[in-house]
């Protein structure tokens, strides 16, 4: 009898780390669901009124009912699959995107190369290179030359626990106050592969940037905490670039702070956000691609 029961048991186990292997390297995607008609072996998640999903049944490694026929399906990190969202006639193409990766939030972007001159991460010697949540990207390889930029010192001036939630105010804070509550980190404690903007705009909303934590026209996708941080580098860009006063398209010194989104689409379309000051030489954010084309913005 103690013989049946330590094999059931055993066979329990096996066969919930079975399932949990399969959410191995998977994004999480919940909705109401049924086959979808258009593209023969895909399924449809309609995840919202303005957001459905088309993606193929192999890509999905495992699926959970929710109750109220909504469902959860887990997606093979890195699937190509469709996104349907509402548009309107006339904007520009690349203002409604039909097809794309899998939740770029979720997907690690490519190492960028070191470039001579380029500033390096604020944080001292050790830089972002051992902070806990790099482990899913390479940081870009240093290159030393005559006259390149100092470390920037990191956790002094204005920085506060992550317990300490900003307060409203009724001017915007100057972006410097920004790098002074930038962890590395969001305050809810979860992470992604890919967390330039879930961290950055983590660092703006303690900051007192708190129309980015309210509903707000430029930001659709948010974390999956109480603390619904936004978490794509896009939608940042365009948030940027709503309240920008200045703009620039080259890194250059003494200029003061800027919020810079880079991209490069044939390397990786979600591109890549980042906090730069330009008079120490130094970025706040998980990573600096300067090969890539560069939009900065001040107000």
């Amino acid at each position: 009898m103690a013989e049946n029961i330590m094999k059931s048991q055993q066979n329990d186990l096996s066969s919930l780390m079975e399932r949990a292997s399969k959410r191995d390297s998977t994004v999480p995607f919940d909705g109401y669901s049924r086959d979808d008609g258009n593209i023969p072996g895909n399924i449809l998640i309609v995840e919202s009124g303005d957001c459905v999903y088309s993606f193929a049944k192999s890509d999905i490694m495992d699926r959970e009912t929710l109750g109220e026929d909504r469902i959860r399906v887990y997606v093979r990190q890195g699937a190509t699959a469709f996104r349907l969202g509402r548009m309107r006639a006339g904007e520009p193409q690349d203002a409604f995107q039909d097809a794309f990766m899998v939740a770029m939030e979720n997907i690690s972007p490519p190492t960028s190369p070191g470039m001579p001159g380029e500033p390096k991460p604020a944080g001292g010697p050790g830089g972002l290179a051992n902070a806990e949540a790099m482990e899913h990207l390479a940081p870009p390889s240093a290159v030393d030359v005559p006259g390149a930029p100092r470390y920037a010192e990191a956790g002094t001036g204005q920085a506060q626990t992550q317990a300490q939630v900003a307060q409203p105010r009724v001017l915007a804070p100057p972006l410097s106050t920004v790098g002074s509550y930038w962890t590395n980190s969001c305050i809810a404690g979860d992470t992604f592969a890919n967390n330039c903007a879930h961290f950055l705009s983590d660092a703006f909303i303690r900051a007192g940037y708190t129309e980015l934590s309210a509903p707000n026209p430029y930001i659709n996708a948010r974390c999956y905490t109480y603390a619904r941080r936004p978490i794509r580098a896009r939608e940042m860009w365009a948030w940027f670039a709503s309240k920008a006063v200045r703009t620039s398209s080259t890194p250059t010194p003494y200029t003061g702070w800027w919020a810079v989104f880079q991209l490069d689409e044939s390397v990786y379309w979600g591109g890549h956000v980042a906090l730069f000051d330009s008079n120490s030489w130094t970025y706040y954010g998980t990573g600096w691609y300067g090969a890539w084309r560069q939009y900065m913005y001040q107000w």
